[in-house]
């Protein structure tokens, strides 16, 4: 994605990575690791501090994406349509190579980015509200720690990249 800053003409270019499955085209959120917690981060940021201000950091972040709505949705809906649209030429592309890729049926298109973005902002919606202490983030902290799920996420999150 390209931004040109209308005011200073700065431009920027951003780039969004989701896991598509490459067969159905369905957004894949279930993952071993909600995020990068290896136990170097940890011991750096300290148990104090992983339980305390990291998890408190991430119950604001997510309530400033879901309170005031801002449209989150909307942006989310132009960013997953193109992820969509390339998967599914490259998709056509595998399957048929040379020949010029067809485009992809509108209903089809709608619904694959309608059930992306609902799945996005009911995780952001429930990483956003708590119960005094309780929150889902408290239960994604051990899930990002546990040495079992960490073998298991994608290599290259490990650190040595």
């Amino acid at each position: 994605m390209m931004y040109i800053h209308k005011d200073s003409g700065y431009i920027s270019v951003s780039y969004f990575k989701f896991d598509i499955d490459d067969q159905s085209g369905e957004f894949d959120a279930n993952r071993p690791v909600p995020f990068r917690l290896t136990p170097n981060i940890a011991e750096f940021i300290s148990q104090t501090g992983v339980t305390g201000p990291l998890t408190a950091a991430i119950v604001s972040a997510a309530r400033c994406f879901v309170q005031p709505q801002f449209k989150l949705g909307s942006i989310l809906k132009a960013i997953l349509r193109d992820e969509f649209i390339t998967w599914h030429k490259k998709k056509h592309d595998e399957a048929s190579p040379g020949e010029p890729p067809t485009d992809m049926a509108g209903d089809r298109l709608l619904q694959l980015v309608n059930k992306a973005v609902l799945a996005i902002t009911t995780r952001l919606q429930e990483l956003a509200t708590f119960d005094g202490a309780v929150s889902r983030v408290g239960k994604l902290v051990p899930l990002a720690h546990n040495f079992d799920n960490l073998c298991r996420m994608d290599p290259s999150w490990h650190p040595w990249l």
